[in-house]
């Protein structure tokens, strides 16, 4: 037996001691050292494996991507696409986008996030793996497709005999047929004949309250696959807020002193235009004539006065100006993209206006018919409406944004290619809308002799925007928290009508023409417009109230807003060739989804949430006439609505 190594070594037990406590303090720290390499191995290993998911994912995309840029490009080319063969249908890209988006979703929710060292890569994951209704299995994807069809056709369909007979007169849709009799209407009994007939005809045999019941259900069942208890959470999803819907209650609650100011203002006028609506001078406006008022934000024959009446105080008009200036809707739109170009923003070539800008059939869209961008990376490509007016003037400006933010986002992976939250992009948009239409850029189009509205005429157009802003933002978000309310179970089918009612009574004053139960379904078209995802309500109001926010950072930065400076209110700021604008704008742009929407917004804001500052800033000067002129009619702002809504 050979003999053993002498492990002493000349060493002192007191030094052996030692040793052994340095060589089990090491231990732990060796162990850690392969447990790390171990997990670094795994972590690799999830990231292999899930780009490998996302690169898969990226070129069924760009098929679809393909199909989009045949559809556009057969617009103009009789039915056959340049490319050869005949273009997909809208119906074919929505189940190609939907199966991919539905396939992937469920190969990146069994991905440990955690793991994923990539913050990108976690980004994309975490933006993939859940869904809306695009998560629901294909059955019931279907039946969401239908029940939106349905609500649609509430509507556009042409459903409505105003009349005893509908032998003599084809039966009129709600948008536009109705709202334009509304906008139009000079007697209080036509406009409560409308408000009534569209109701019964869309709540016969209870469809519409059928229609939203079986919505909410397919609603809560895609929730149930993103593992949220509360439905909301999926209809808030990119939003990516514990309780979005109290910060958006909030910013009503802030902005409520200005609204009530208007509210008593035009209660008053009401009471004066329409004595038999019977309107109390502490009591809420009846719904068809606020309907009727927010169709008439900008019509010339409108029942309310404005604060300057008088014919030297009026607007002036713009449209024969704009034909001689800006001539054709051509170059409208090379105008709409100097103003980007201004700002250091990319160049518009006439390249892309050959081959990736198309004009509108003249009988497309309607009367208010809206530009469109189609987004097939690596192009863009724009639809223009071909109308020549003030109002078209100023949306080609905001779709332009939006041709803008998909040429920054289409650098970005697929999955991060998009806004960070539903109605950023809207909310870029509506700075520039708001920018074209000041007199300041009027006059620097040579549309405007001067660069600033007479004091009067300042005031006039301030209230007409009042009317089309504030009015619409308490019923943006009243038709969102019944919607959301319902969702997650703090209102039951029984309660539904009353519960809409003091709603509609608690944040914007207005009530029924007459006594209701819970029976009936009274929500207003614009809620089931609002009950698609990518046309939500959420989406509008945030639109517009982050788009004020960020036209105050745009126009402090460009020095086109000074606080205090009568030469330089918030409501003539055009921050046009502002390059300090225009870096805020990009980086935003240039960031998609890779980052929170609170973190994007901060870089133009410096804040985090959302804020009506902007808005009351904006109004500031209205906001001082109705107080005071209220005062002077003796009117009381706010409102106590009588209770029209019985439970059966």
């Amino acid at each position: 037996m050979p003999s053993q190594p002498n492990m002493n070594l000349g060493l002192s037990p007191k030094y052996l001691r030692l040793i052994l406590v340095m060589v089990m303090a090491l231990i732990p720290t060796l162990v850690d050292c392969s447990i790390n390499k171990a997990n670094s191995n795994h972590s690799a290993n999830y990231e292999a494996s899930t780009r490998e998911i996302l690169d898969i994912a990226t070129g069924r995309m760009q098929t679809i991507w393909n199909m989009k840029q045949r559809i556009f490009l057969q617009l103009t080319s009789k039915g056959k696409s340049p490319l050869g063969g005949q273009a997909p249908s809208k119906q074919e890209v929505e189940m190609e986008t939907y199966h991919l988006m539905y396939e992937l979703a469920a190969n990146l929710s069994v991905v440990p996030v955690k793991e994923l060292e990539d913050p990108l890569l976690r980004r994309r994951v975490q933006r993939l793996s859940k869904l809306q209704l695009q998560g629901l299995r294909p059955r019931n994807y279907e039946q969401a497709k239908d029940l939106m069809r349905a609500m649609r056709n509430f509507v556009s369909g042409p459903l409505v005999c105003t009349f005893e007979e509908c032998t003599t007169r084809r039966p009129l849709a709600m948008y536009p047929h109705i709202v334009n009799k509304n906008m139009r209407a000079k007697h209080y009994e036509d406009l409560v004949l409308n408000w009534f007939s569209w109701r019964r005809a869309i709540n016969d045999k209870d469809t519409a309250k059928s229609t939203f019941i079986d919505y909410v259900r397919l609603l809560r069942i895609a929730a149930t696959y993103n593992g949220h208890v509360t439905p909301s959470r999926t209809w808030y999803l990119h939003y990516d807020t514990e309780n979005f819907q109290a910060e958006m209650e909030a910013v009503v609650w802030e902005i409520m002193p200005l609204y009530r100011e208007l509210h008593a203002y035009l209660r008053h006028e009401v009471q004066v235009t329409y004595p038999k609506a019977d309107t109390k001078s502490d009591g809420a406006i009846v719904a068809p004539v606020m309907d009727q008022i927010l169709s008439q934000d900008w019509y010339p024959h409108q029942f309310f006065r404005t604060p300057h009446p008088s014919r030297q105080h009026q607007l002036p008009s713009v449209h024969r100006r704009l034909e001689e200036v800006l001539v054709t809707p051509v170059k409208i739109n090379k105008k709409a993209a100097e103003f980007f170009e201004s700002l250091g923003l990319n160049h518009i070539s006439d390249g892309f206006y050959d081959r990736y800008s198309r004009r509108m059939n003249d009988d497309e869209g309607g009367p208010d018919c809206k530009s469109q961008v189609y987004y097939f990376p690596p192009d863009v490509a724009l639809r223009y409406c071909p109308k020549l007016d003030y109002k078209k003037m100023m949306q080609i400006h905001g779709t332009m944004a939006e041709l803008q933010y998909n040429i920054y986002k289409r650098n970005l992976p697929f999955g991060l290619d998009t806004e960070p939250c539903p109605g950023f992009g809207s909310a870029l948009a509506e700075t520039v809308v708001l920018a074209s239409g000041t007199a300041r850029h009027l006059h620097r189009l040579h549309i405007l002799l001067n660069e600033s509205l007479t004091e009067e005429q300042s005031l006039n157009r301030l209230f007409r925007m009042g009317v089309h802003t504030l009015v619409a933002v308490p019923q943006y978000f009243i038709n969102d928290k019944f919607l959301v309310d319902v969702m997650d179970g703090r209102i039951g089918v029984k309660e539904y009508n009353c519960a809409y009612w003091r709603l509609q009574d608690k944040f914007a004053g207005v009530q029924p023409p007459a006594l209701h139960s819970s029976k009936d379904f009274d929500p207003d078209f614009k809620f089931y417009r609002g009950m698609n995802p990518e046309t939500s309500n959420t989406k509008k109001f945030l639109s517009e109230i982050l788009g004020f926010q960020f036209y105050r950072s745009f126009c402090l930065v460009s020095g086109q807003y000074k606080p205090g400076d009568a030469k330089f209110p918030l409501h003539n700021c055009d921050f046009y060739d502002s390059k300090e604008a225009g870096d805020m704008m990009r980086e935003m742009m240039q960031l998609g989804a890779s980052r929170h929407w609170r973190d994007v917004m901060e870089i133009a804001t410096g804040e985090r949430k959302l804020s009506g500052r902007g808005i009351l800033e904006y109004f500031a000067p209205l906001f001082t006439w109705l107080k005071e002129r209220n005062k002077q009619l003796d009117i009381e702002p706010g409102w106590d609505a009588d209770d029209l809504c019985r439970k059966e």
